[in-house]
């Protein structure tokens, strides 16, 4: 695999897995990812960092509102001492953890501290992972720490951890997603301590919280250092919702996304009794030969205990090390010693044990309808350029743009090769277009069906988070229909229904010369339509037919429309144009300039 661009890198991964596999899973057996050049890499890099936001529906970047953060019932310990603390990432839904703080008046180091699954989450403390004594000994080492919890854990009552559904899903509203916006409020918080250094941040958890550091690494510069335990691994990607945002990994694996924090500092932190036991034989080399590239080996170590799946006291003492050289200029050395340490009771470590939440906090209905109230608005100012990456990711097309500049000429995995250009225009249909396809024949053109992909329902209903590994139904036919508009450049598109909807949606990726698209009724202003029709997650996030048709300006007639179509840039009829018409609109487009 050597001299290998992004794009090849990109199949490589899809080939991996298991050839009797019609779709990824989490758990499929991936080729660890290979770049020769630091150019190739960069650009893999900024394609991964945009794609995560885009799965979390973050771009556009949600405006960051006032955090409103209290921080109150400090109790005093020898060397530290421990805070409860709630803010607001988004008005009305409040982040809920502890806050560990060094004796003294800093500046200090600070440390964002997601938990994992544990069943005591942040007040985990047993053998394999004391999330108090992590808190503890870091403080004591000088080094501030905000340990928040994760969605629908002991202080974070206003949604379940089983958060979400389709409809939040199109408007980039997800339980992973989610978590990743309260960690970057989170590093907000940590900024606006005045003892807390802002240039030196890092992040740190160990199997779910783990998948959250290097997200979090991933997308948010501040990140100075990572350490995230446990989780990097080329065969298990994450099993819980809160790491399955929709599409995050349709092309790529957690090695590459962990990998785009570099060359800033990053440890990995493994176990033989879990998915990381061939970190040092697979994964370690590939993300050091990235690091490499960028010459920063020094930046980029791994370290591996016998153990079961953790973050016991070996993992600690190493990732305090690895903080301490990075955060505080200390030698290098393998591993801190942990001081003894004992841990407050759970009543008083709970920000909201024998109280009510604050006024205001919304119901999970409301935080939903929050979300999509301010998407909404901020799609209107939100530029051209933004939403066509966004949609570009929710089709699964953005990866492209990382290897040719500008997205021009790139050719989809996949795609048939282009056939040369022609004067006169072959016709593609798709769906059931009544007698528009033997007038068309009638007329002299060149008519050809467009052939899509089976889905299997009943094996992709075996696949946990599917979304997040494969295409849904209609997002593969609108890479069916690239395909076929790449394989015949200048031709006109005439689809119905739900074919019709996924055209114009592929015009924004090929734009054909002409699409004349029966949608069939569907109105383009209802959540449900869209769940029923043309489901596709962040589709809605990213201004979805405005969107594609201002990128496919003046080449969309949709008629059979519904209400939500309006101002969208097509030519827009709300009845169904007859087999006569839609001819004479592609006799019209034939004699035009080729565009």
């Amino acid at each position: 695999m050597r001299n290998l661009k992004p794009v090849t890198v990109m199949l490589a991964l899809l080939a991996a897995a298991p050839a009797s596999a019609q779709y990824r899973t989490l758990d499929d057996h991936f080729a660890p990812p290979r770049f020769t050049s630091r150019a190739d890499w960069e650009a893999r890099a900024a394609y991964l960092r945009e794609h995560v936001l885009a799965s979390a529906g973050l771009l556009p970047m949600p405006p960051k509102t006032p955090l409103n953060p209290v921080v109150f019932d400090e109790t005093t310990h020898d060397g530290y001492s421990v805070s409860k603390v709630y803010f607001e990432s988004l008005p009305g839904f409040y982040v809920t953890g502890n806050l560990y703080k060094p004796a003294g008046e800093g500046p200090f180091p600070a440390v964002l501290s997601p938990h994992g699954h544990w069943a005591y989450g942040r007040l985990e403390n047993s053998a394999t992972g004391s999330l108090p004594g992590r808190g503890i000994n870091l403080a004591r080492l000088g080094m501030v720490v905000f340990m928040p919890d994760m969605v629908g854990y002991n202080d974070s009552r206003q949604l379940p951890h089983t958060f979400g559904g389709k409809r939040e899903s199109l408007w980039g509203l997800s339980l992973a997603g989610l978590q990743l916006w309260n960690n970057i409020r989170g590093l907000d918080f940590l900024q606006s301590l005045p003892y807390v250094r802002k240039d030196a941040l890092g992040a740190t958890g160990a199997s779910g919280g783990g998948s959250q550091t290097f997200l979090l690494a991933a997308v948010d510069e501040r990140v100075a250092v990572s350490v995230p335990v446990n989780m990097i691994s080329l065969h298990m990607q994450g099993g819980c919702l809160c790491e399955n945002m929709p599409g995050l990994r349709l092309d790529t694996t957690n090695v590459e996304i962990a990998a785009a924090i570099a060359p800033r500092p990053l440890l990995m932190v493994s176990a033989t009794g879990d998915w990381t036991r061939d970190t040092l034989e697979k994964e370690y080399p590939a993300v050091r030969a990235i690091y490499a590239l960028l010459g920063a080996e020094d930046r980029v170590s791994a370290v591996r205990f016998t153990a079961e799946h953790n973050y016991n006291k070996d993992s600690r003492e190493a990732m305090y090390a690895w903080m301490a050289r990075w955060l505080q200029g200390a030698p290098a050395q393998p591993r801190l010693e942990e001081r003894a340490f004992s841990v407050d009771r759970l009543q008083d470590l709970l920000v909201f044990h024998g109280r009510a939440l604050p006024e205001g906090a919304l119901t999970p209905d409301a935080i939903t309808a929050g979300w999509i109230g301010a998407a909404r608005q901020q799609l209107t100012a939100t530029p051209l350029s933004v939403r066509a990456s966004a949609l570009r990711h929710a089709l699964a097309f953005a990866a492209e743009r990382a290897v040719t500049p500008g997205g021009a000429g790139a050719t989809a995995p996949g795609a048939a090769a282009r056939a040369p250009a022609r004067r006169r225009p072959a016709v593609l249909i798709a769906g059931d277009v009544g007698g528009a396809g033997d007038a068309l024949r009638a007329a002299g053109f060149t008519v050809r069906p467009i052939a899509f992909a089976a889905f299997d329902a009943e094996a992709a209903a075996r696949i946990k988070h599917f979304d997040t590994y494969n295409r849904t139904p209609a997002s593969q036919r609108v890479a069916d229909i690239v395909s076929a508009l790449r394989a015949e450049p200048n031709a006109v598109l005439v689809a119905a229904g739900d074919e019709a909807l996924a055209g114009a949606l592929a015009s924004a990726i090929a734009p054909p010369r002409l699409a004349v698209l029966d949608v069939k009724g569907f109105d383009a202003g209802r959540d449900e339509e869209f769940v029923a029709r043309v489901y596709i997650p962040g589709l809605r996030r990213a201004g979805d037919f405005r969107t594609a048709a201002d990128l496919a300006p003046g080449r969309l007639v949709i008629h059979g429309a519904g209400e939500g179509f309006d101002g969208t840039g097509a030519r827009i009829h709300r009845s169904a144009l007859s087999a006569a018409d839609i001819v004479a609109l592609v006799r019209e487009e034939a004699k035009r300039p080729l565009r």
